[in-house]
C-alpha cells in the first residue's frame, strides 16, 4: 500500500512538472508576443502611444507567469521527495508492527519500542511538512492564476487601442491582442490541472 500511495504521489508530482513547464513555454510565447508589439506600435506612433504602455504589462505577467511556474516546480520536487520519505516511513512502521505482532510473547520487545516511537514522530512529523507543502503549492497556484485572470483584461484593453492605432496598424495589433489572450487562456488550463492533481493529492 505504501509503495502504492508514493507511487501516485511521484506520477502527480511528474504530472504538475509537465504542466508547469507548458506554461512557462507559453509565457515566453507572451513575451516575445509583447515585444512584437512594442516594435510594431513603436511604428505606428502615437496613436498607439496606449498600446505601447500596455505591452509592459504583458511583459510583466509572462515574467511573472515563468517565474511562479519555475518556483512552483522547484516545490513539487521538494514535494515529491517528502513522499519518498513518508513512503518509506510508513513501510517502515508497518514492519515494526509486524515484528511486534509475531513477538509479541517475548521478553526482549520491549527493546524495539525505542526505535519504534522514533519512526512514529518521524512519520507524522513528514506527513505534516507534506501537507503543508501541498498547501502552499495550491495558494502559489491561486495566486498565479490571479495573476492570469489580468491577461483577459490585458487583451480586451489591446483590442481598444488598436482600434486607436489607425487602419494600418489595427489589424496587426489585435491579432497581438488576440494572441495574448490565447496565450492565457492555455496556460490557466494548465495552471488548472495542476491544481486539481494537489486537491486530489490531498485525498489519498
Amino acid at each position: 500500500m505504501a509503495a502504492i500511495q508514493g507511487q501516485q504521489y511521484f506520477v502527480s508530482a511528474a504530472i504538475v512538472a509537465a504542466e508547469l513547464h507548458k506554461a512557462m513555454l507559453v509565457a515566453r510565447e507572451i513575451s516575445l508576443t509583447a515585444s512584437n508589439a512594442r516594435a510594431l506600435a513603436l511604428r505606428a506612433g502615437h496613436g498607439a502611444a496606449g498600446f505601447r504602455a500596455i505591452t509592459e504589462f504583458i511583459e510583466e505577467l509572462a515574467r511573472k507567469t515563468v517565474t511562479a511556474s519555475k518556483d512552483i516546480n522547484g516545490e513539487a520536487v521538494k514535494m515529491s521527495r517528502t513522499a519518498s520519505e513518508i513512503a518509506r516511513t510508513r513501510d517502515a512502521l508497518d514492519r515494526f508492527h509486524q515484528a511486534f505482532e509475531k513477538a509479541k510473547d517475548s521478553p526482549n520487545l520491549a527493546s524495539l519500542k525505542p526505535a519504534l516511537e522514533h519512526t512514529k514522530a518521524q512519520f507524522e512529523t513528514l506527513e505534516a511538512t507534506f501537507h503543508k507543502q501541498i498547501n502552499q503549492l495550491i495558494a502559489r497556484l491561486e495566486e498565479l492564476g490571479r495573476e492570469l485572470r489580468t491577461a483577459t483584461v490585458l487583451a480586451a484593453m489591446s483590442r481598444v487601442e488598436a482600434s486607436a492605432s489607425g487602419r494600418e496598424f489595427e489589424s496587426s495589433l489585435n491579432v497581438i491582442a488576440e494572441n495574448v489572450a490565447r496565450a492565457a487562456s492555455k496556460i490557466q488550463k494548465h495552471v488548472k490541472n495542476s491544481q486539481q492533481l494537489f486537491s486530489e493529492i490531498t485525498l489519498i
